[in-house]
């Protein structure tokens, strides 16, 4: 029986919501939750990894042409974005980059080699931090500020949903592989992490309120949204 009704989901449901919408596609973003993985150790990692590069066989991916747009669409151009960007401070955007480029690196390969265009970066929709520095002895720390979610917790401290609240996401490595070749804690490169550090890192956070002030609509702040629309559909705006 469960036979059958996995048989009549791919026939009713899989396959008409891939004739009816990913064949109609031409460009591609594929958000990816890099930081949870980081935590959860180079088995997630790897694991990660495979997904990525599977995910590109449900696409039909290569450069494209008259004809193609008109009865086969393909997609061209492909965009990897490491979401939740401002759960970090931007001096380890870069970072964050690097670190999604060698996860996707297999699907990369796969895309290039059809001939599509691809890109890679760290974003946020919604920016729900801000930044700043704090002391801890005599070292400085890059940090973020943020209200987060009511109900949040970090270690013994629970969140109302008001309080803004600062916090060190830690340095991610310089070389991705690293990443991938221990157990080291992503971020403080030591053996372990105590749970309640590790939840503190990924807290969510609540958006940032709007400013009465401004004239019109209010805009929600973001990280490098401009540069994926760009990307994505830059030149069709030209």
């Amino acid at each position: 029986m469960m036979v059958r009704r996995y048989e009549a989901y791919k026939d009713a449901v899989v396959r008409p919501f891939f004739r009816d919408h990913f064949a109609r596609l031409d460009r591609q973003i594929v958000l990816v939750d890099a930081l949870a993985a980081f935590n959860s150790g180079p088995e997630a990692l790897h694991d990660l990894e495979a997904a990525l590069a599977g995910i590109l066989d449900c696409f039909r991916i290569g450069r494209s042409t008259f004809l193609s747009s008109l009865f086969r669409p393909r997609i061209d151009r492909i965009l990897f974005a490491a979401t939740k960007a401002d759960h970090l401070h931007h001096v380890s955007h870069d970072r964050l980059e690097r670190i999604l480029a060698r996860i996707t690196e297999r699907a990369i390969a796969r895309a290039e080699f059809t001939g599509a265009e691809i890109d890679v970066v760290a974003l946020a929709a919604v920016r729900a931090t801000r930044e700043a520095t704090v002391r801890r002895g005599r070292d400085t720390l890059p940090s973020i500020l943020g209200v987060p979610i009511a109900g949040e917790t970090a270690g013994a401290d629970a969140f109302d949903g008001k309080t803004e609240a600062a916090m060190f996401p830690g340095d991610l490595p310089d070389d991705p592989a690293a990443l991938f070749a221990n157990e080291t804690d992503a971020f403080t490169g030591l053996a372990s992490a105590a749970p309640a550090d590790a939840d503190y890192r990924f807290l969510r956070f609540r958006p940032p309120a709007p400013d009465p002030s401004e004239a019109g609509p209010p805009a929600l702040p973001h990280i490098r949204l401009d540069r994926a629309l760009q990307f994505l559909i830059g030149d069709r705006l030209a």
